[in-house]
């Protein structure tokens, strides 16, 4: 998650220097519209101690204005999201809450060439009986194409000026969390005039796709708040040092290396907060296997953030690992909810993976390219030579075409291939739907021995024709790690939707079975659906093993997501979570139960109307 405050000064300092290996730099894909991972949660927010002004838009405008400088898409209301576009993957609605929100949806409504600066400006409010420390928050939805800006601005003089910060740099094209809680420090803003505050969403753009908004809440901004905001496991940073340690969900033994476990740290609170120092804990194989902490920063100024790591660590046996970032400071922080994340990888014996280990999504070719031969896949840094790869899992989606042909290559990163499968002709039975891992194994034709320093993409591909073929996806990728080739045309692009392509590494993996991240072991068992299939209402039953911080989302087929609940932190035993068929059509839906980070996923089926 990613908190931004009304200072313009983000202090982000390189954590990584080296030399740079030499890759080429790919283009994103080029469909308008791709849609985002659904595994998406809200990011913690802070408990309200008081609200002083608070908009829903569950029933409408409700006082504000919109109003629009250029172009002929305006901010409306809405509660069923953007209008259906002939996008490959349309653009999600906001999932929010009961009720409507407010939108610009520049995809549907605007048109090539069009420039949009446009608008949505609240009534006055009389800010005069609140403290001088206050934030404004509020949930959003937002994707970049290519020339989107997003700005939120606090006028105290009826409007003839605005003091706005730019929002959303660098999202890029398949978003942030769905909904993305955002807070901004607006205390030297408001003093001007607090009695005459207006708030102002601008959005600025030539056709690209739009902004979603919700919940505007202005309330009390705590003296001391600090927030761990986007934490990582290794040093991957392809504009510094290209594809050298990417992060993986699962690796294999022989191909570990050490991690560079970081975080930024922002000061969210209104008073510097002294002795700052970043914390790590990692769980694996028979415990706590490693503790870390980072030099103190003596002081960080509110709405300061900066970058701290913690190096020494090295996975050194098979197994499972839970990471824990944190965050400490002299003062008593005041919310402590958004001082620690937790993230889990694995190593195996000889699975090399990035996805999360659930299908989500699917990626097919582009609208371009509809019936082109078409490969997705992944890079694979390689840290030490002597192991041989030996096979590609993969797994399709189960709207592809029964009896299609797929294969699997592994490429140089200038798209030569390097070794090649036979060809597979898809089984009905080897097809996943949301929530499933069902991996076909393809063999090379002779093992490809791998290089230290070498960067190697493990693709799978269709031929192309009239058989539709769909790879799942799982997760997100960093940019120009996963990559879609188009070998008939030349074209290649990079995505950040993880496909479920793995390479899997020998000898002795001939008989490996596959153990994604989401069968890491959760704690829950007696999981089910009662009744399933349901008409008005069913019970989402489980029993938790121990206590843990618990997320139910439910997601159509298409990976839209239609249901997400945050039930915190939950005691150990039998548990439900009630299901109203009502915010449901007719369909099959896949759930998944999160358990402080690790997921279980399941199918239910709506038969109601």
């Amino acid at each position: 998650m990613r908190y931004l405050s009304a200072s313009l000064s983000l202090l982000v300092p390189c954590l990584l220097v080296g030399q740079q290996m030499t890759h080429p730099r790919y283009a994103p894909h080029p469909d308008r519209g791709q849609y985002p991972a659904t595994d998406v949660r809200r990011p913690q927010s802070a408990p309200r101690a008081l609200d002083y002004y608070n908009e829903t838009f569950d029933t409408g405008i409700n006082g504000w204005t919109a109003s629009a400088a250029q172009g002929q898409v305006v901010w409306a209301w809405t509660n069923t999201g953007p209008g259906t576009t002939t996008s490959t993957y349309p653009v999600p609605p906001l999932n929010t809450t009961t009720g409507g929100w407010m939108m610009v949806d520049d995809d549907f409504l605007g048109s090539s060439g069009q420039a949009t600066d446009v608008t949505l400006t609240s009534p006055v409010i009389d800010l005069s009986s609140a403290p001088s420390n206050l934030k404004l928050e509020f949930d959003q939805y937002f994707q970049e194409w290519q020339n989107e800006h997003c700005f939120v601005g606090v006028s105290t003089d009826g409007g003839t000026t605005w003091n706005e910060v730019e929002i959303n740099e660098g999202v890029g094209r398949d978003g942030r969390p769905n909904p993305e809680a955002i807070d901004l420090n607006i205390s030297d803003w408001v003093a001007g005039d607090p009695s005459n505050v207006q708030i102002r969403f601008r959005y600025a753009s030539e056709w690209d796709y739009g902004w979603q908004v919700d919940n505007v809440t202005i309330s009390d901004l705590p003296d001391n708040d600090l927030a761990v905001i986007q934490p990582r496991q290794t040093s991957f940073n392809f504009g510094a040092t290209g594809l050298e340690n990417i992060d993986y969900s699962i690796y294999p033994l022989a191909q570990v290396r050490p991690m560079l476990l970081h975080t930024k740290v922002r000061n969210k609170g209104f008073m510097a907060q002294h002795n700052v120092v970043f914390n790590v804990s990692v769980s694996g194989p028979g415990g706590v296997v490693f503790t870390g902490s980072s030099t103190p920063v003596a002081q960080l100024d509110p709405d300061q953030e900066d970058s701290l790591a913690v190096e020494g660590f090295t996975p050194s046996a098979v197994g499972d690992y839970t990471v824990t970032f944190s965050v400490t400071q002299d003062e008593t922080d005041e919310i402590p909810e958004n001082n620690s994340e937790a993230t889990h990888f694995a190593v195996s014996d000889c699975s090399w993976a990035g996805d999360d280990g659930a299908c989500q999504q699917y990626q097919g070719p582009g609208a371009d390219f509809e019936g082109d031969e078409f490969e997705v896949g992944n890079f694979i840094d390689i840290a030490e030579a002597g192991s041989m790869l030996y096979a590609i899992d993969v797994a399709v989606y189960n709207n592809s075409t029964v009896g299609s042909i797929i294969h699997g290559v592994v490429r140089d990163n200038n798209q030569a291939a390097l070794a090649e499968t036979d060809d597979h002709e898809i089984q009905a039975n080897e097809l996943s739907g949301l929530g499933e891992a069902k991996f076909i194994r393809l063999t090379l034709t002779e093992p490809y021995p791998l290089t230290a320093g070498e960067a190697v993409l493990v693709m799978a591909g269709s031929y192309g024709g009239s058989d539709v073929v769909n790879f799942a996806t799982s997760g997100l990728s960093d940019a120009q790690v996963t990559i879609i080739n188009y070998p008939g045309t030349g074209d290649v692009f990079y995505f950040t939707k993880t496909p479920m392509v793995r390479a899997v590494l020998a000898p002795g993996c001939a008989d490996y079975s596959v153990v994604g991240v989401s069968e890491l072991p959760v704690q829950l068992e007696n999981v089910g659906v009662v009744p399933n299939p349901f008409a008005e209402q069913a019970a989402l039953r489980f029993t938790l093993k121990e206590a843990g911080r618990v997320r139910i989302a439910v997601q159509d087929v298409t990976g839209r997501l239609v249901l997400q609940q945050d039930l915190g932190r939950l005691s150990a035993g039998p548990q439900q979570f009630r299901i109203d068929g009502a915010l449901l059509d007719d369909a099959a839906y896949a759930y998944t139960i999160t358990v402080d980070g690790r997921r279980m996923s399941g199918m239910l089926v709506h038969q109601g109307h």
